[in-house]
């Protein structure tokens, strides 16, 4: 089996999505037949077979699995949509047997590719908590997860939530500048990072999904969450 391009919960779940879609389309084949709709059905049978071989190209490296179900779901053209209807319906179950067969052959895919989740390297506590939700699909809930990591380890160091009250109030110092005269800059920039991830959290709890829909960009997210967290175990106070 090709190489998986995703995750193997957020893969399960995308060909589900079109298992599901497939057995919709099948149910309304009845209503095609009781009131003569064969050329509607016929169009939603098409949008749903290019749509279902275009998801599989994105999950898979390669086009041989797109291809599967493009040969078990192919069909010629007859005389008229009624009579075409009959072998377009047997073949959206072929096409639906296939994705559950997929499914099954999960078991056997190749792991994803390394630049699209190299989760191990991230900081320890957001690879514990986080790992499971990205790896299932939820990337909102992975990020958000993370910038609360974030938020927890500023108030247990400082007693202050978010990054400004944190190297304000809280006199937050991060070891680790390159050399002494370029230390400031080194503080300012932990602080506006874990500042940007203040904003961050502000703007994503205001939409359902966080507007994070793509496993990289939720990655990206969650490398920039390792990155405070990692800076942030070499913190301590500037009085201390």
């Amino acid at each position: 089996m090709p190489k998986l391009l995703r995750p193997l919960g957020e893969t399960k779940k995308a060909i589900a999505v079109r298992i599901r879609a497939g057995k919709d389309l099948a149910a309304k084949a009845d209503v095609a037949e009781r009131t003569g709709g064969y050329r509607d059905w016929l169009f939603a049978f098409t949008a749903w077979r290019e749509e279902t071989i275009a998801v599989l190209d994105t999950l898979y490296e390669g086009n041989d699995i797109g291809r599967e179900v493009g040969y078990a779901t192919e069909t010629s053209e007859y005389s008229s949509p009624m009579y075409t209807f009959p072998y377009k319906k047997r073949a959206l179950q072929s096409g639906v047997d296939k994705l559950q067969s997929l499914i099954e052959r999960l078991a056997l895919a190749v792991g994803v590719s390394p630049d699209v989740i190299s989760m191990e390297s991230l900081q320890s506590d957001i690879y514990a908590r986080c790992r499971n939700l990205y790896e299932g699909g939820d990337y909102a809930e992975a990020v958000e997860k993370s910038f609360k990591l974030v938020r927890d380890r500023l108030r247990a160091l400082t007693g202050y939530e978010t990054g400004s009250e944190s190297f304000g109030k809280g006199n937050l110092c991060v070891e680790g500048a390159a050399a002494p005269h370029v230390d400031e800059d080194f503080q300012s920039g932990v602080k506006f990072l874990t500042m940007a991830i203040d904003r961050f959290r502000n703007e994503k709890s205001h939409t359902a999904d966080g507007n994070i829909t793509d496993p990289l960009r939720a990655y990206e997210y969650l490398r920039l969450s390792s990155l405070a967290m990692h800076l942030l175990e070499h913190a301590r106070g500037r009085s201390s």
